[in-house]
């Protein structure tokens, strides 16, 4: 690396996490081996997000044949751009075109504005948040240095209408071939909420009733469903978030299932801020037969919020009590454990739904040094005790 050793961007708190809206601290540092010729330090912060995808598609006729290319379909969109000189200080004397041995420390600070979209890493686009700093060297190839750092927007599940109604339904197929019919089997299934942190707990509860003369299956699913959008055009994506399955309800029992997932670090609902992207988390339910001529399943499907701070309100307790009776009543959290998932303060953990991905681009070059392999961080609730299994029975 010759005189530079060390060329790197810290933050202020070290894992980079800011809220919209927030102040971005950090510093510049730098060491040297000697003297090295300089012009300036400057830095450069953007935020932006990018979709990109291609389709092979059908352009017309030739010859009397079709005629198909590949089509890209790309759009940008930026929020933010700042830009400027760590060093030497505007309206400083005349200095020395170069900075001495040793090690070198320049801070910075920006406001982010308020109403960014969360940092976000998709198959076909991203929402994605850099700072970049670069050492301008006169009739040389200049040093840069570049690392990412995560925005999370506030999403207040109390400012939410109906978070705290629970999700219930129920519903009834006949199974068989029209000339074989082999009985029915239905499902119901109520949650204590319809609004959660990442950490929190959805409570599931679930009764299958199987009058069929087959065995049934049942899964739960909460998906996440991403649309990137460039004009007209649109693209989606399903990632499961997390499942719960249960296979082998046996002919003529009755099957009541308790079960709870938790739910992993991830970006608030809906991406707002970004016209480029949009979120949903769904809630699926899913009970099928498995009689060989039978195709048809019931399936339920209804949105979830995930937000950044948790609900405070009494209204999840209320709702699901008024639709729970009994031994199968679904657990809800007490007013003293509501109050201490209110007031705990988040761990940032990486998303596992994303994975690492690699931040450089076209305007990065092999000089370009720093943290170019990035994850996003998400607020995530601690849990206060180990996970406990799910309870199942079968009448």
């Amino acid at each position: 690396m010759g005189k530079l050793m060390l060329f790197e961007i810290n933050f202020e708190p070290k894992q980079g996490v800011f809220t919209a809206g927030a102040v971005v601290r950090g510093t510049v540092k730098l060491e040297l081996r000697d003297t090295m010729k300089m012009r300036a330090v400057r830095m450069t912060c953007l935020g932006k997000a990018c979709v990109h995808w291609s389709e092979v598609e059908n352009v017309g006729h030739r010859g009397g044949r079709q005629r198909v290319e590949t089509v890209e379909y790309t759009a940008d969109e930026e929020y933010f751009q700042f830009r400027f000189q760590l060093w030497p200080k505007e309206n400083s004397p005349e200095e020395s075109n170069s900075l001495g041995p040793g090690q070198h420390t320049f801070p910075f600070q920006l406001m982010l504005p308020s109403d960014l979209p969360p940092s976000f890493e998709g198959a076909y686009g991203f929402v994605r948040y850099w700072a970049k700093a670069t050492i301008d060297k006169p009739w040389k190839f200049d040093h840069h240095t570049k690392r990412a750092f995560t925005v999370i927007p506030t999403l207040d599940l109390n400012t939410e209408p109906g978070v705290s109604e629970p999700v219930q339904y129920r519903g009834e197929l006949r199974t068989g071939c029209c000339c074989l019919p082999s009985g029915r089997f239905s499902g119901s299934i109520t949650t204590n909420r319809k609004g959660y942190v990442p950490g929190s707990e959805i409570f599931l509860q679930s009764q299958i009733d199987n009058h069929s003369s087959s065995t049934c299956w049942a899964e739960v699913n909460l998906k996440m469903h991403i649309t990137y959008v460039v004009g007209r055009k649109y693209k989606q994506e399903k990632k499961v978030v997390g499942t719960v399955y249960k296979e082998m309800i046996p002919r003529g029992k009755t099957f009541v299932w308790k079960e709870k997932m938790r739910i992993p670090p991830l970006p608030p609902s809906h991406l707002r801020g970004c016209k480029l992207m949009k979120s949903q988390y769904i809630l699926q339910f899913r009970v099928g037969s498995d009689a060989k001529c039978s195709w048809d399943e019931i399936e339920f499907e209804d949105e979830i919020i995930i937000g950044t701070l948790p609900l405070t309100s009494k209204g999840s307790s209320n709702a699901v009590n008024r639709l729970s009776s009994g031994n199968a009543a679904l657990p809800v959290m007490s007013a003293q454990e509501r109050e201490q998932e209110s007031t705990s303060k988040p761990s940032y953990e990486e998303c596992m739904l994303f994975g690492r991905v690699s931040i450089k681009d076209k305007d990065d070059t092999e000089h370009t040094l720093g943290e170019l392999i990035f994850t996003p961080l998400y607020a995530f609730y601690s849990p206060r005790a180990a996970l406990r299994r799910g309870s199942t029975f079968v009448e």
